[in-house]
């Protein structure tokens, strides 16, 4: 049992961190959900069908299913998969969540998840499939640098952990590295965006940084940042489609007269 202190110090961090918790008990329900119908907790559940039906499968998602690009980003593939991404968003969360509080932070995670699975449509094997909150996870790591530089802190173990993420990426299998570095990226721009845009701007137009300006100009920049993922996600389907046809014309043989 948790202790008075223990309490207190679980309802300051759920009341400070309330979008974080949820985005675990949403990753952990579901997970619960296709682990039961797929009869697989500790590995992959390929029996369900929730689970079949929304990884993200490029030349699945291309043909008309383009929820795929958003619950894919909530399945996982066994209990360690799951379990090590809920624990850094656990750990990630709760910082970036605090630093720029749950709206912007709920923007930015989802911000992340969507430019993940735009890297994976650009860059991904056509027939392979995608799934797991890593992309919007990376994208807090983004967003974690940008915290750590503004509050002037030291950043080498952290950038240390950053590129052992990257180096397993690329060298072990099984690990989509493309919807890594999407979320990465995204993530990073939307937190330059909260943290340094209003201050730029502030000494362009030498007025001070106020709430509302944060709000003006990171917002402002946040939805530049999702159109461009939008645009990126629809080119990327235009791409897949392009590529499905290609594959098709290889496969036809050369017809012979009768």
């Amino acid at each position: 049992m948790l202790t008075a202190t223990g309490r207190a110090s679980l309802q300051k961090t759920l009341s400070r961190s309330p979008v974080t918790w949820l985005f675990i008990a949403v990753n952990v329900a579901i997970y619960i959900i296709v682990s039961i119908q797929g009869q697989a907790f500790l590995g992959p559940a390929d029996g369900s069908s929730i689970l079949q039906n929304s990884v993200l499968v490029p030349f699945v998602t291309v043909q008309g299913e383009y929820w795929r690009i958003i619950t894919s980003g909530f399945m996982h593939f066994g209990l360690m998969h799951v379990a090590f991404n809920m624990y850094a968003l656990w750990v990630l969360g709760r910082d970036v969540e605090i630093a720029l509080g749950s709206g912007r932070f709920a923007a930015l995670y989802m911000a992340s998840l969507l430019a993940g699975s735009a890297s994976v449509l650009w860059f991904s094997p056509p027939n392979v499939a995608t799934a797991g909150a890593s992309g919007a996870i990376f994208g807090l790591m983004g967003a974690e640098l940008i915290v750590l530089l503004r509050l002037k802190l030291k950043v080498t173990g952290f950038v240390t952990v950053l590129l052992l993420n990257v180096i397993m990426g690329f060298t072990l299998p099984g690990i989509s590295i493309q919807a890594h570095l999407g979320g990465f990226a995204a993530g990073l721009i939307v937190a330059v965006a909260f943290v340094y845009v209003p201050q730029w701007m502030s000494k362009i137009t030498k007025k001070p940084v106020t709430k509302k300006s944060v709000n003006l100009w990171g917002w402002g920049a946040t939805l530049l940042v999702t159109i461009a993922i939008i645009i990126a996600l629809w080119a990327g389907v235009d791409h897949i489609r392009e590529v499905f046809l290609e594959m098709l014309q290889q496969l036809q043989l050369p017809g012979r007269p009768a």
